[in-house]
């Protein structure tokens, strides 16, 4: 990715921490925001794409990589640079239809890349109860199955309830969730954020700090007041765990 240099020193600084011992995850506070980047086009407010420079550098040297993308949006340029490589799992949950209108169900069983990547294409509304639901039914499973020797996160809050670009329902104590149970099926020391789109400071300042709590194994209560899924999401939540069934053992 000729361009992205003196990005991709700054991202492996991160790398190598972790494989020094230094840290137990990396949060990366990277603006702008990057899995819209193409490999030479910027697109949706996106310049260079950080997680795709990090996970092709580790995969060029023989690790596994697990990318899960819980931003608002699908990350059609990660997907697109890397779903026809095996070593690179891609999982995106995503309002859809919406920007950048690709995302999809995919059929995963047409050829062997087409098993590592997943989106979850779910319809504006769509809350915490489902996702929680995606992540013990399928993300977790395939995860695990994959055997990742690094996790990247694309971690975007514009999915959260109070975000003005869309339409997902997502509260800070569903991003704990997500984070302790990725943690679950991940080396320890091998995980890195990257920060994503969010566009409600408190509430990305309250999600973070959710995900870095949930990632350390650290208990984050439920919110009071939370939302309900429609119907259609658990549809799509079915057709989605039936596909990857069919090449992952879920």
């Amino acid at each position: 990715m000729g361009g992205c240099q003196a990005g991709s020193r700054g991202r492996s600084l991160a790398v190598r921490s972790l494989e020094e011992g230094t840290a137990d995850s990396a949060f990366l506070v990277v603006r702008p925001p990057g899995h819209h980047a193409r490999r030479a086009t910027a697109m949706g407010f996106c310049l260079f794409n950080n997680v795709a420079v990090t996970a092709a550098m580790l995969a060029d040297r023989g690790e596994r990589v697990a990318i899960v993308d819980w931003d608002v949006h699908h990350g059609n340029a990660t997907e697109e640079m890397f779903q026809a490589r095996e070593e690179i799992l891609y999982i995106s949950l995503h309002q859809y239809p919406y920007y950048p209108g690709t995302g999809g169900l995919v059929d995963m069983t047409t050829d062997r890349a087409a098993a590592t990547t997943l989106d979850l294409p779910v319809p504006a509304g769509t809350a915490g109860d489902l996702y929680r639901l995606a992540f013990a039914q399928v993300i977790v499973p395939v995860v695990g199955g994959f055997q990742p020797d690094w996790l990247l996160v694309s971690a975007g809050y514009d999915a959260h309830a109070h975000d003005p670009l869309a339409g997902i329902r997502l509260l800070a104590s569903d991003y704990a969730f997500m984070a302790d149970a990725l943690a679950a099926v991940t080396p320890p020391g091998r995980t890195v954020y990257y920060l994503e789109g969010g566009y409600d400071l408190e509430a990305i300042q309250a999600s973070v700090s959710a995900t870095l709590a949930g990632a350390a194994g650290r208990e984050v209560p439920d919110e009071v007041r939370r939302f309900r899924s429609p119907d259609v999401a658990f549809r799509i939540l079915d057709a989605v765990t039936g596909e990857a069934a069919k090449v992952w053992d879920i």
